[in-house]
């Protein structure tokens, strides 16, 4: 028979196994076992499901077995310690998967020092099992379940990786296929199914009795970011992608905090670009140059920009629009005709404002204003217009600056009525 063997420094009072919230971590929210249930959860699944173990502190053998007692018409196995009774039945802990009794026995072993894990050879016979001095030993029977965790030992434990990032609250690890959430390098969370650029330790994260973290992914995954090291921020920059959990809609990136300075110093002279507006450009048959750019998702390119003045490649008109910017030698012609009527007609168009040329996320806009940088975002599609279109849009957006107000709005509606009945009884030199 197989044996995992779990060995750490320190000879383990008994008295605690016996005792229902005996525990010295309770006031230390750094280790994994807090609740004095674990050592109790454990005896209860291995007798529960017949799995053969055996405990040694120091070099003595510790004696476990069940009493039966019947009260009213149950039938309970008490459990029992070197021929004393506990209050433990083996009912208890029943939710606790095979995974989680090898984590209470390894956490406690890195707990206490020394820890030690190893598979016992397979023609191994309990009689051959022994502790040592000063130590305190476990040994599981190694079954089906035992085994698949004895396989996937980083899955569930990553002590022995390095972090690509580390600090005294956070570490930052590789990803997979599914988002993993650790605290003191022990699984807290899993989320199958969906893939993460990283996996994540929330070193001070609170657990219930379990063991699991049922708090915000989100906010775990985003303080872990914020305070990255430039070289864990450009890699996640430089290959996160809707398909990550990191770049999906289920994160919330605009917490009370920004990503802050660092960020804005490792993006450097680099602009940040959404690849849906990548695909909207590219669909329309612009060659858009993507030197010197960073393609992130909607849901980063959002916060980052929100967050960071001056990092996107897209202007945004109006905090409304997305507008990334070309040139278009036919579309300032046009506009340069269309000044030339207004002119003509004794129309006073502000001198202030700067046409900036490009294409808007939506299709249907020709052109939008912005109050703060005193540019008019003009569709590069509008040298496609009559030179009266072109003519009504420039009239239209500089009333906008003149006015300071937006789009379909009553006031702004009222101020073009009240415009064009103004030049009505000016033209026929009518006094009202």
């Amino acid at each position: 028979m197989k044996y995992l063997k779990i060995k750490n420094n320190g000879e383990l009072d008994i008295r605690l196994v016996a005792l229902m919230g005996g525990t010295t971590k309770s006031n230390n929210e750094f280790k994994i076992g807090q609740f004095g249930t674990g050592l109790k959860y454990t005896l209860a699944y291995l007798i529960r499901n017949n799995i053969d173990f055996h405990v040694f502190v120091g070099n003595e053998k510790v004696n476990i077995n069940t009493v039966q007692e019947i009260i009213g018409q149950d039938t309970f196995n008490i459990i029992c310690i070197n021929n004393n009774r506990t209050s433990i039945t083996d009912k208890m802990g029943l939710e606790w998967q095979a995974w989680m009794i090898i984590r209470e026995l390894w956490c406690n072993a890195l707990d206490e020092g020394g820890a030690l894990t190893e598979v016992t050879p397979m023609d191994f016979s309990s009689s051959d099992l022994n502790g040592g001095e000063g130590t305190t030993t476990f040994y599981i029977q190694v079954t089906k379940e035992i085994q698949d965790i004895v396989d996937n030992w980083t899955k569930y434990f990553i002590h022995d990786q390095t972090p690509v990032f580390n600090s005294e609250h956070h570490a930052i690890y590789a990803g997979g296929e599914d988002l993993r959430i650790y605290k003191q390098g022990v699984l807290i969370k899993e989320v199958k199914g969906r893939k993460s650029l990283f996996s994540y330790d929330e070193k001070y994260a609170t657990i219930n009795e379990l063991r699991e973290y049922n708090g915000s992914v989100g906010r775990i995954i985003f303080k872990s970011l914020q305070y990255a090291d430039p070289k864990t921020i450009q890699y996640f920059l430089e290959n996160v992608t809707e398909k990550h959990y990191e770049g999906s809609d289920d994160i919330d990136y605009n917490w009370f905090e920004s990503f802050g300075e660092l960020w804005k110093k490792t993006i450097g002279s680099a602009k940040i670009i959404h690849k849906e507006a990548v695909k909207t450009i590219q669909d329309r048959g612009i060659d858009i140059d993507l030197t010197g750019m960073l393609q992130v998702p909607k849901k980063i390119y959002e916060a980052l920009t929100s967050q960071i003045d001056g990092i996107g490649a897209l202007r945004v008109s109006s905090k409304i629009k997305e507008f990334y910017e070309t040139y278009s030698s036919a579309s300032d012609e046009k506009i340069k005709q269309a000044l030339v009527i207004l002119e003509e007609a004794g129309y006073n168009f502000s001198p202030e404002l700067k046409f900036i040329y490009g294409v808007f996320g939506d299709k249907t806009v020709w052109a939008q204003i912005n109050f703060d940088t005193k540019e008019v975002y003009i569709s590069e599609n509008i040298a496609d217009k009559s030179l009266f279109d072109v003519v009504t849009t420039l009239v239209e957006e500089n009333e906008h600056f003149k006015t300071g107000m937006e789009d379909c709005s009553r006031p702004f509606q009222q101020h073009f009525i009240d415009l064009y009945v103004n030049t009505l009884l000016k033209s026929n030199k009518i006094l009202l």
